[in-house]
């Protein structure tokens, strides 16, 4: 309600794909990226390498036992959507996106914590790590309403990219750059975080 008083209908449209796209980034970031890196250091990984699982397999499976958990952000996004009226065909464009925001989410929390040692040390990294990438950068809020100086900044954090691109996407808000900028970023992004988590993490026994 308060969201609506606010910014009326557009801010509640741009809610409900932030409620998605931070959804499966926090996934990927904070709850996949936990369990590899504890199934890493408690060396359970082990089990799954010396067996036919394949990397990819594994990925897929520890994605699909933690996607439960995206329900606390989907189902609110399409109460909200239903609620006002909402066009909810746009959203399904969200859905190779939201996959982006996820494996991206997860290979930038795993290009830290698989460079840790301490257990401890897993949750004290992710938790900050999604409070910062989704609390502060435009995600909750549209990248139009930061000074034109900002912006810029904004778009090298990959959540802030990841929605600006939802918002063309879906049309649900309007966008402040071309779509071209945020996608060169995501694309930097993927690049290094996928080098850096090969470089740790390595699928056979030691």
């Amino acid at each position: 309600m308060i969201i609506y008083v606010w910014g009326s209908i557009e801010a509640l449209k741009n809610l409900v794909v932030a409620y998605i796209i931070a959804g499966a980034w926090g996934l990927g970031l904070n709850i996949v990226a936990q369990r590899v890196g504890w199934d890493r250091i408690n060396h359970d990984i082990k089990f799954y390498v010396a067996s036919p699982v394949t990397l990819p397999a594994y990925f897929a499976g520890i994605v699909l036992g933690c996607s439960p958990f995206l329900a606390s952000n989907l189902i609110p996004a399409l109460a909200v959507a239903l609620i006002f009226g909402i066009d909810l065909t746009p959203l399904l464009m969200l859905l190779p996106l939201a996959v982006l925001a996820l494996i991206l989410g997860a290979f930038l929390s795993l290009s830290i914590i698989l460079r840790i040692k301490n257990p401890t040390n897993i949750s004290a990294i992710t938790n900050p790590l999604y409070t910062f990438t989704i609390t502060l950068p435009p995600v909750y809020y549209p990248l139009y309403a930061l000074p034109p100086a900002f912006r810029w900044a904004a778009l090298a954090v990959p959540s802030a990219s990841l929605m600006e691109v939802a918002r063309w996407v879906t049309g649900y808000t309007a966008v402040a750059c071309s779509p071209l900028w945020p996608v060169l970023s995501l694309a930097a992004w993927t690049t290094a975080t996928s080098v850096l988590v090969a470089k740790r993490f390595k699928w056979g026994l030691e």
